[in-house]
């Protein structure tokens, strides 16, 4: 199996490694741990990879307790659609520019501060499903075909199987049955994301659908376990945004004007 960094390539371990998250914080360490979604660790990753077990322990983090028993829905699909709103509530509401922004932390502090930061707010809904009772986990994306294309969501188990959400656009994904969508079902067929993506992500975050679908985002996936009862096995330092994503930002904000490109040479090592 393919673990790590550099799961996606060496223009992609090159990006990680200049992440806006802080050297050995939460995020970096997932990155390190992540394992490539593919052919061969497929079957290990769907069935004994994530303890599906409930590992949270009642009173550890009140604030999401309080949040969870707030939102809970009267099926598991509507827990799992409102944890995923409430976390693209906070990135509606979240309207500090990047330069001033602060990255990483607790769950909790993320809450409390906001932000639009999809690695960040991923961290949030995994946390908020296990504390709701299900088993939870990180997935890396990327569009190895593009630079840059790079996104975090959550992955949930309900209903019998594992299901994509992303909290930084408010999407569940499922099949038109109503069952969780996976990331390898994703990940084989792009269209399973592309009509639920296009009906339900804001008009602000379709501009970036120009270069490629939603669903060949997933062209490349990792994934790595964050277990709710592992808090003290992470290091939760803040950062800012450094030089290396502050020029990534800048471009994209730019729209890639001259096409989108590696920027900072990363093609050339």
């Amino acid at each position: 199996m393919i673990k790590g960094i550099g799961s996606f390539g060496k223009q992609y371990e090159i990006m990680y490694k200049n992440d806006v998250q802080a050297e050995g914080s939460v995020v970096r360490t997932l990155f390190e741990q992540m394992i490539k979604l593919d052919d061969i660790s497929v079957e290990y990753l769907y069935n004994s990879y994530t303890d599906l077990g409930n590992r949270y322990k009642s009173g550890s983090r009140v604030l999401f307790e309080n949040i969870v028993d707030a939102i809970k829905g009267q099926t598991d699909s509507e827990t799992v659609d409102n944890i995923i709103l409430y976390c693209r509530n906070i990135v509606e509401n979240c309207d500090t520019d990047t330069d001033n922004m602060v990255f990483g932390g607790t769950e909790e502090e993320i809450v409390e501060r906001g932000t639009y930061w999809c690695t960040d707010i991923a961290r949030v809904a995994c946390v908020m499903f296990q504390v709701a009772g299900f088993p939870s986990r990180m997935i890396t994306t990327a569009n190895t075909k593009f630079a840059y294309c790079g996104h975090e969501l959550a992955e949930v188990y309900y209903n019998g199987k594992w299901g994509v959400t992303d909290p930084t656009s408010g999407v569940v994904v499922r099949h038109q049955d109503g069952t969780p969508a996976s990331a390898w079902e994703i990940h084989n067929d792009c269209n399973v994301a592309n009509k639920i993506f296009y009906q339900q992500s804001p008009e602000s975050e379709k501009e970036s659908y120009f270069l490629y679908s939603p669903g060949e985002q997933y062209e490349s996936v990792g994934i790595s376990n964050y277990y709710v009862d592992e808090k003290e096995n992470y290091d939760y330092t803040t950062s800012m945004v450094n030089d290396y994503c502050k020029e990534i930002l800048k471009h994209s904000d730019e729209q890639w004007a001259g096409g989108i490109r590696w920027i900072h040479g990363e093609d050339l090592i």
